[in-house]
């Protein structure tokens, strides 16, 4: 039997437990078990794992163990993930054998790093004070160097071909890493200068809030500053990639690389970058960027500014605007207009509404369907092109939401800006896409909506049937779709004059097909029957080339009998006694029939 038997508590899915147990060494041999964990042990010093399960990769908890020095791990298993938690910072460890991932916390350190995926496993890690020289593996390691520096050391050379963990460094001014692998420095505050000598280098940095220089050679940086005491930083000579997180910094020189990424830089006032670098923003634009970056943001961060506006912090509205006008990609560009009506509802100007949603979408028709890489202008020139048309590149099942967010943006803006007040023609000449039409049939039929939104309704079906194009007859002909309850709708009120009555029934009649015209149309009639009759005559005239895109496909010897048999039925609807609706409704044979044509909307 194990020594380690009384202390062990197994379960039935290859996991296992060892608590309390007291003496210096343990070996473990169970071929049955993949996860353990050894908890609560202050004498031990070395654990032996023999054998565990075969083809499973371990996972392994070290807690409150604060004599660990030496981890033997088996042959013949994936890299192992190790999890390490202790009351203070630990003395010196090591691990040997396989490991994947590691992970710690004591004191007020959290941390994680997982070896890089384009290398073997870690087949060693070390764990030692800054104030010991760590015994460094002979290659593809892992090197934990926790603690302040000694008073007579200030600076770190990390050696090559081992991946480095530096925790807690305070004391550390300056890093030489001539290392191809990871760098991870954690709350290193006194940090001033880091310098890579590997083209492979990969350099994440937490808390170095006086860092102000990265030279030499490398491939990434990735810098995380909450709180800055410089607010400039110079990543200089042949370093590639570069992402920071800051929101103290000011001054940015990257002037060699190839890629740069931003977040929350919102107080960035002055950038040295190459001509054509590939820069993302996330959640702020900066000023000097806005010509030439990707902009990107996180809805969470969004609302919390959001809130904190609505809730009385107005310092907060530039910032939200700024993001709002430069969401412009398809996929973001919905959740722009929303959010710019929402604005509109907490009463915010509608010449600042305007503004913005006017360099939205200028940015938008600027770099719709555009290479992401592409570089985007945007001056007076595109604001200009973008006011003469009404599109939107929206995701298609968010069209809906995207063109109801601009109309309701219009509707509240138009009365006082002048601006706004002239793209009213715009939107009723250059409505080409059926779902908006849609969109704004729906919103002017709703009596709640105010008479512009009905007004600019009409005004589009007039530009429709001056235009005679047909690509709303084109859709509900495709989708079996019926608008005719939708539209009529228009016309049912007092707000309707003669000129809109007979507007939206010529628009009607021109859009549906005629095998749906001739079953729609007659319960509808008793609505405006001197309008209907004179349209339906009209139509009854039309040349064989109305009717035809009209009844479908046939074959050219069939037209003529099908047209003929409409023209007849057009005059009949026409000429037809006039019969209202609720007077229908008691004939009990003519019930079933006319409730058909209203079960829904199209």
């Amino acid at each position: 039997m194990a020594d380690y038997e009384d202390y062990i508590t197994r379960d039935t899915v290859g996991g296992a437990s060892i608590a309390g147990f007291p003496g210096t060494a343990l070996e473990i041999d169970e071929s049955d078990l993949f996860a353990l964990d050894i908890l609560d042990a202050p004498n031990l010093e070395t654990i032996h794992f023999k054998r565990l399960k075969s083809l499973k990769r371990p996972h392994l908890v070290f807690s409150n163990l604060p004599s660990l020095s030496t981890v033997l791990l088996p042959s013949g298993h994936p890299g192992a993930i190790v999890h390490y938690n202790a009351l203070n910072a630990p003395n010196s460890f090591v691990i040997n054998g396989a490991v994947s991932e590691i992970d710690a916390a004591w004191e007020n350190t959290q941390t994680r790093l997982e070896s890089s995926p384009y290398r073997s496993h870690w087949t060693r890690v070390v764990c030692c004070p800054a104030t010991q020289k760590p015994l460094e593996p002979a290659g593809n390691g892992l090197v934990i160097v926790t603690g302040d520096m000694p008073a007579e050391h200030n600076q770190l050379t990390l050696g090559a071909d081992n991946d480095w963990l530096i925790l807690n460094g305070r004391g550390l001014r300056h890093v030489q890493a001539n290392t191809s692998g990871k760098v991870m420095l954690q709350q290193v505050p006194d940090l001033r200068t880091i310098n890579g000598s590997a083209h492979g280098l990969s350099l994440e940095i937490y808390g170095a809030s006086a860092l102000k220089r990265i030279s030499g050679t490398g491939e990434r940086v990735i810098v995380y500053q909450k709180h800055a005491t410089t607010q400039e930083l110079t990543i200089a000579d042949k370093w590639q990639h570069a992402r920071i997180h800051s929101k103290t910094l000011k001054r940015l020189d990257f002037a060699h690389g190839k890629s740069l990424a931003l977040h929350h830089c919102d107080r960035l006032n002055h950038v040295n970058l190459p001509l054509g670098m590939d820069v993302e923003c996330f959640g702020a634009l900066p000023a000097p960027l806005m010509a030439s970056a990707r902009f990107y943001f996180d809805e969470s961060s969004l609302n919390t500014c959001m809130e904190r506006f609505k809730n009385g912090e107005s310092s907060q509205l530039p910032g939200i605007l700024s993001i709002l006008a430069n969401a412009h990609e398809r996929e973001q560009v919905v959740l722009s207009l929303q959010k710019i009506q929402e604005l509109c509802e907490l009463g915010v100007s509608p010449d600042l509404i305007w503004r913005t949603r006017r360099e939205l979408a200028a940015r938008h028709r600027e770099n719709r369907g555009k290479s992401k890489r592409a570089k985007r202008p945007f001056n007076e020139a595109a604001l200009s092109k973008a006011d003469l048309y009404w599109h939107w590149k929206f995701p298609e099942d968010l069209a809906p939401q995207g063109w109801e967010a601009d109309l309701k943006i219009w509707q509240y803006c138009h009365p006082t800006v002048e601006a706004a007040a002239s793209y009213g023609d715009i939107i009723a000449c250059t409505c080409c896409n059926d779902a908006a039409l849609e969109t704004l049939l729906r919103l002017a039929a709703n009596l709640n909506s105010g008479d512009d939104l009905f007004c600019l309704a009409v005004q589009c079906m007039k530009e429709y049937l001056s235009k005679s194009e047909d690509y709303v007859l084109n859709r509900n002909r495709s989708q079996k779709q019926d608008p005719t309850l939708r539209i009529i709708r228009l016309i049912i009120g007092e707000r309707a004059t003669e000129a809109d009555q007979r507007t939206v029934i010529a628009f009607l009649c021109d859009v549906l097909p005629m095998d749906t015209m001739v079953k729609s149309v007659p319960p509808i009639v008793h609505l405006c029957p001197g309008v209907f009759r004179s349209v339906l005559m009209s139509l009854a005239r039309k040349p064989e080339g109305w009717f035809i895109p009209r009844i479908g496909t046939l074959p050219f010897y069939k037209r003529g009998n099908e047209i003929e048999q409409y023209r007849r039925q057009l005059m009949q609807i026409a000429l037809a006694p006039c019969v209202s609706e609720n007077e229908d409704d008691e004939e009990e044979e003519n019930t079933a029939s006319d409730c058909s044509l209203f079960e829904g909307e199209a």
